[in-house]
């Protein structure tokens, strides 16, 4: 029981774990939850615990059939896991950001003392990278790929100047935005040292901000989005009609 509660202390800090398409972000913390369980509990088992007990038998140099007790130490099995079970039936992982169910990338998990740390980490305001894959001419009820179908329009007026351009103005307000919930004073060298060095963070609770969003693809009717993130972009919110 020592080694293996030794192993569980020692599960501390941050680790990353890729989601693939079509799994829930819940589902995967709890496999990943799961799989530490095993593991911790996979240790070797200490050595059981020995007790004393009194046994039957014939008195040895008695030609009569008499009996006596005799002490001698047996194993107790109280903390057998096949009588227990498993030593660890818990363990908090807790997840920094979540990802939509449709969504893959990368998922920031926290055990022990790092489960505070993923606190520390949204606070920061730290930016997020995401690769966006959009449709022209559709839309649907969720906004998904697998939604229902609610409008249908033409996009050949579509091209891929117009839309970087609106990818440009769209950039600019969020850039504005984000200076506006910095609180700081455009006009002191501070506040230009960390424009510089892109170090501008929101100082209260904002909406998602982007700090960067580009065109990766355009192979109408199908584009690729690229953007970067004060908060976690949903691919609904760029999807639909253009």
């Amino acid at each position: 029981m020592g080694s293996r509660r030794l192993a569980l202390a020692r599960l501390h800090g941050l680790f990353a774990v890729y989601k693939p398409p079509g799994l829930k972000w819940k589902h995967l913390r709890d496999t990943v939850e799961l799989q530490l369980l095993k593991g911790v509990n996979a240790g070797k088992p200490p050595a059981p615990e020995q007790r004393v007990r009194f046994l039957l038998g014939p008195m040895e140099g008695s030609e009569e059939k008499a009996l006596t007790l005799t002490a001698t130490s047996v194993p107790s099995l109280t903390n057998h896991p096949l009588v227990c079970g498993p030593a660890f039936t818990s363990l908090k992982v807790g997840v920094g950001h979540r990802l939509d169910a449709q969504a893959s990338g990368v998922l920031v998990l926290g055990v022990g003392h790092g489960r505070s740390l993923l606190t520390d980490m949204y606070n920061a305001h730290l930016t997020k990278d995401y690769t966006v894959r959009g449709l022209l001419g559709k839309a649907t009820d969720d906004f998904c790929e697998d939604g229902r179908l609610v409008e249908k329009s033409t996009y050949d007026h579509v091209t891929r100047e117009k839309l970087d351009r609106i990818l440009a103005l769209i950039q600019g307000s969020h850039q504005k935005a984000l200076v506006m919930y910095s609180n700081l004073d455009l006009q002191t060298q501070e506040a230009y040292d960390m424009a510089v060095r892109g170090l501008i963070r929101p100082m209260n609770k904002s909406p998602m901000l982007i700090t960067g969003i580009r065109c990766l693809h355009f192979a109408p009717p199908e584009f690729l989005l690229g953007t970067r993130n004060m908060l976690p972009l949903q691919a609904e919110m760029v999807q639909g009609v253009l």
